[in-house]
């Protein structure tokens, strides 16, 4: 059932899943990243592979939102930091709307995240959206603010999914099927590093800063992800 999308209805699907449900999104847009261990080209992905249009626009005044994915063609709201204030821009289907300010306040690993979350909302959430279609526009925005867990139980749809965004994202840029090869390879090197043979720094540190640069995602994302499969404490 976690594939059927119907009308007012969002496939529940358990943490438990993410990495299958990332390794889904891969066979289909990118295969050779399940076997072979290198950073995942998500901008290509969601050009060449998927079809989208990628646009740069400010989402809102304070940062809030950094990507807003459009299932239907119409109207988005964007700022204009010049004019500081709101207008409307016409969008087509299929359209990811990234902040640029993405890159230049937070990383390129944030950039790739955010892109690999609204590209995983166009393959997991675009049939819901377009059934909902009574607007003359549906999008779906992103805020930065994770939904609350403990709250599942009164999550509405649109919160259920963010939450399967905002975990699988990661997963597809740091496949299950190369991590641990990938931390094993950089385990080996950081051996013979100069500064933690010296005790200048942390192993872990260096772990989490060699997977970030690997994977091109953010060091927050790589210690994470490294956390969650028991590599680092």
């Amino acid at each position: 059932m976690n594939d059927i999308l119907k009308l007012g209805y969002v496939p529940r699907i358990s943490k438990a899943q993410f990495d299958d449900e990332a390794t889904e999104f891969l066979q289909k847009y990118w295969p050779d990243a399940l076997t072979t261990p290198s950073a995942v080209p998500i901008e290509h992905i969601a050009k060449k592979k998927m079809g989208l249009r990628i646009h740069e626009h400010r989402l809102t005044e304070d940062f809030s939102v950094l990507g807003m994915m459009c299932f239907t063609t119409g109207l988005a709201e964007i700022y204009n930091k010049e004019n500081d204030e709101y207008r409307e821009i016409k969008v087509r289907y299929g359209t990811m709307i990234i902040d640029p300010d993405t890159l230049a306040k937070r990383n390129v690993g944030c950039l790739h995240n955010t892109m690999a979350h609204e590209a995983l909302h166009w393959h997991k959430h675009r049939n819901y959206h377009i059934l909902n279609a009574v607007q003359p526009i549906e999008k779906f925005v992103c805020p930065a603010d994770e939904p609350d867990e403990s709250q599942q139980g009164r999550w509405s749809d649109e919160d259920w999914m963010e939450w399967q965004a905002r975990g699988i994202a990661p997963r597809i840029l740091m496949p299950i099927q190369t991590v641990k090869t990938v931390f094993d390879r950089l385990l080996d090197k950081s051996q013979e590093n100069a500064f933690i043979k010296a005790g200048l720094m942390p192993p872990d540190k260096w772990l989490i800063e060699q997977m970030a640069a690997f994977y091109s995602v953010s060091k927050q994302a790589a210690e994470i992800r490294m956390s969650e499969l028991g590599l680092i404490r």
